[in-house]
């Protein structure tokens, strides 16, 4: 991996040891670059995963260069029936402004989109959606199993092409007052299971991670009875929600690492059961007659999913009114036969996790997306690691497939004779020659031009809106019957003193001109000023 001709070279001289090395420790050879080499692969001794995580990891910026590298995923039916859609989540996830925005700024504008869950499972879904089309159509890197971390199932049903009308889902959910405000903004699921009264404040519910094992919490879980351990991530690695109060009195209890989850939504928990009939209502959609020859998995029952709508539906409302373990779901998929893991969706957090689940298991986990990196440079490094690994991959979506060719177009050719007859030739014959002689014979030499005595008065810049352009005085013509040769020298000084007035009436003109100019683009610049004054209050 290189973007030029001396990376490449270097990348080359650091291969030829780092390969060596690979094979004498058994440990993978990349380099910061992405170049990457594996003396151990495991395309042909295990499955394809595709891994798809929670619809919170999706962030300002998210697939910049997607449809520039790939045009051919605007013609999915998503951006077709959802363009109105799509066109306000754009301005979300892409802010313009008149200047650069600041670090805090966009700090600001990112919690707006994270505390706006509809937006974030939206971009989720989509991102989600089109990155598999790419990985999976484009590159042919077929998934033998499919699985989701938490609301990652709805896209891993959408993304995969289970659901025959998965827009229709997205409208569905729209409508639903679910996480308009059953589950987040004003909670009113978590209020009728605490018996709280209705107010303004919705600081009452909050999501921590906390760096510690799931035993540990459960433990003092049992003095706390608004605390939910919502999500075990790792076997080091856990959330709970409940509380903002109680939950600190736990995290201080335990002395451990832990902080604040930038979202706020109810999931995973008692407090949030009553949904359960929503969840499955807005999930239950047509499924597609032409399925897709993978294993879906589902933390519901953390095995294999039933493809029918009913089933699809029930197992989503479960999974997500019900404690997640994902070390038990990702233990199941490998155990099945997944050793190469793919993110395919918005960051790499779920790889990080399957590392630490696994452990030393061999295995291997590939993220198409992270934030810092382009586009571009993601699914190159992803692909060099499949290659290594030697997982079947069609590389042909990198190479130009403009065919070349020596044959020139018919249109843009024609063909010249040279000779024939001579141009001069043609242009002196004698006829001409005896015409232009005789024209030469009679016509008088003419008088040298000299200066006018009197320079003509200069003429004051106008204003803009003022067309006098007449001359002071008159233009005089005089009609000769001889030949235009043959004006004399006054002739010659009046016609000279007339364009001087006419050069410097124009000049004038231009002047008042550029001086307009100016006034215009000062008024443009104070209208700028006056917006950016705006905008800033």
């Amino acid at each position: 991996m290189a973007h030029n001709q001396n990376e490449l070279t270097r990348e080359i001289a650091a291969a030829c040891k780092g390969i060596d090395k690979a094979f004498a420790s058994g440990e993978d050879w990349q380099t910061p670059l992405g170049s990457y080499f594996t003396a151990k692969p495991l395309g042909k001794r295990g499955g394809v995963a595709y891994v798809y995580p929670a619809a919170v990891n999706s962030y300002l910026g998210i697939a910049r260069d997607l449809f520039r590298l790939f045009p051919q995923i605007l013609d999915d039916i998503a951006l077709k029936k959802l363009q109105h859609l799509v066109a306000d989540i754009s301005r979300i996830v892409f802010p313009r402004s008149l200047n650069k925005l600041s670090s805090r700024q966009l700090e600001t504008l990112e919690q707006q989109f994270l505390d706006n869950p509809p937006a974030i499972f939206d971009v989720d879904m989509l991102y989600t959606r089109f990155i598999t089309q790419i990985i999976r159509d484009e590159f042919q890197v077929k998934p033998k199993f499919v699985f989701g971390y938490s609301l990652g199932e709805t896209s891993m049903m959408s993304a995969v092409g289970v659901w025959d009308n998965f827009t229709e889902g997205i409208r569905a959910l729209h409508a639903s007052p679910l996480f308009a405000e059953r589950l987040s903004g004003a909670k009113t699921a978590v209020r009728e299971y605490w018996d709280l009264p209705p107010t303004q404040d919705n600081n009452f519910w909050a999501n921590y991670v906390l760096m510690t094992t799931p035993s540990q919490v459960q433990e003092y879980l049992k003095h706390e009875n608004r605390v939910f351990l919502t999500q075990i991530n790792t076997p080091e690695e856990v959330v709970i929600a409940g509380e903002p109060a109680a939950c600190e009195r736990i995290i201080q209890i335990l002395g451990c690492n832990a902080f604040r989850a930038p979202f706020d939504h109810v999931i995973h928990c008692e407090a949030m059961r009553s949904e359960y009939g929503e969840i499955a209502r807005i999930n239950t959609l047509p499924i597609q007659k032409n399925l897709p020859n993978v294993t879906l998995y589902s933390a519901a029952e953390y095995g294999p999913v039933r493809i029918e709508s009913g089933a699809i539906a029930n197992s989503i409302a479960t999974g997500l009114s019900q404690q997640l373990d994902f070390p038990r779901l990702v233990n199941q998929v490998y155990e099945d036969g997944a050793r190469i893991f793919i993110e395919t969706g918005a960051g790499n957090i779920c790889s990080r996790w399957i590392d630490k689940i696994l452990g030393n298991q061999e295995h291997i986990t590939i993220s198409l997306n992270r934030r810092g990196l382009d586009d571009h440079s993601g699914i190159l490094r992803a692909l060099a690691k499949l290659v290594s690994h030697q997982v079947s991959v069609d590389l042909s979506p990198l190479y130009t497939q403009v065919v070349e060719t020596n044959q020139k177009s018919k249109l843009t050719l024609k063909k010249v004779t040279l000779g024939g007859q001579s141009i001069t030739e043609k242009i002196l014959t004698e006829e001409n020659k005896k015409l232009f002689h005789n024209l030469a014979t009679t016509a008088k030499k003419p008088q040298p031009i000299n200066s006018p005595q009197t320079q003509p008065e200069e003429m004051p810049i106008q204003n803009i809106m003022d067309n006098s352009l007449e001359p002071k005085a008159a233009v005089q013509f005089v009609e000769s019957t001889q030949p235009i040769t043959l004006l004399n020298q006054s002739h010659y000084q009046q016609l000279n003193a007339n364009n001087i007035r006419v050069h410097k009436t124009h000049d004038a003109f231009l002047k008042s001109r550029q001086e307009f100019s100016q006034q215009i683009s000062e008024l443009i610049q104070l209208q700028l000023a006056c917006a950016e004054n705006l905008l800033s209050e």
